[in-house]
């Protein structure tokens, strides 16, 4: 029996980044077998302990299937992006957004060092055209992080327009970037009888010429409409969108 694909962290720090996100340091176990996706907003799983009186325990594979033939209580477990990696040191940083109820934001609201967090082998869909010129990032704030962390990663040359719903313009972050970078933030979301504002703020994009790339992420709804946007009413190559619902409305993230 074995769980290659699993690993236990433990934390080494925790932090408030804005008001609503947090930041944790994670130290990883076995970091050797972390297999790295290369997409810029690749995501693990994070597995937090089922009640305060009972550890985190890992899935493991046996007789052709996952499972837990020790009786094992199942981890609840949600899905954050990878918001940087040192292999070398076994190091994963992750932000997660502070919100009511959230399994994840609980746990990060009293994380400290030591404790333990279990994961997986991440996954990721950002895939930047070959021949692109420019990039348009459409998110909540719950992509924020993915956002960030491809705008590390562009190379120069790209023109990369950056739009960002927020629900406080104090939780706006400083983004770095070798391409040449404009960002917009929003102060809209859960705001004005809605959950997202995204996609009126797709309709008010300008697409730029020549071969591009469109990245979305936040509410699933939201997501689905700006996606539509830009191949319906813009007749954007659908080829080169890739859009992602990080959260539905009314619904666990899971």
């Amino acid at each position: 029996m074995y769980h290659e694909d699993y690993f236990f962290s433990r934390v080494r720090t925790a932090e408030r980044l804005t008001p609503s996100m947090i930041r944790v340091v994670l130290d990883v176990d076995g970091a050797e077998r972390l297999v790295e996706t290369g997409h810029a907003d690749e995501w693990i799983r994070l597995a937090f302990a089922p009640d305060d009186d009972t550890p985190v325990t890992l899935p493991v594979f046996a007789n052709g299937k996952w499972g837990r033939p020790d009786g094992s209580k199942p981890c609840p477990n949600r899905p954050y992006t990878i918001r940087g990696w040192d292999p070398a040191h076994g190091e994963m940083v992750v932000d997660l957004v502070v919100h009511d109820g959230g399994v994840g934001a609980s746990w990060a609201l009293s994380a400290k060092p030591g404790d333990v967090v279990g994961l997986c082998n991440p996954e990721g869909r950002y895939r930047l055209p070959s021949d692109a010129q420019w990039i348009v990032l459409l998110s909540d704030i719950t992509g924020l992080p993915a956002a960030a962390r491809i705008l590390e990663e562009l190379p120069e040359g790209i023109a990369a327009k950056v739009h960002v719903e927020l629900p406080d313009m104090a939780d706006r972050q400083e983004l770095t970037s070798k391409a040449d970078i404009s960002v917009s933030w929003y102060d809209s979301f859960g705001k004005h009888g809605r959950a997202s504002g995204l996609e009126q703020i797709a309709r008010g994009i300008p697409l730029p010429d020549g071969p591009g790339y469109i990245w979305i992420a936040g509410e699933a709804t939201s997501v689905s409409e700006s996606r539509m946007h830009f191949r319906d009413a813009l007749g954007f190559d659908k080829q080169r969108i890739t859009a992602v619902g990080y959260w539905i409305l009314g619904q666990a993230r899971v």
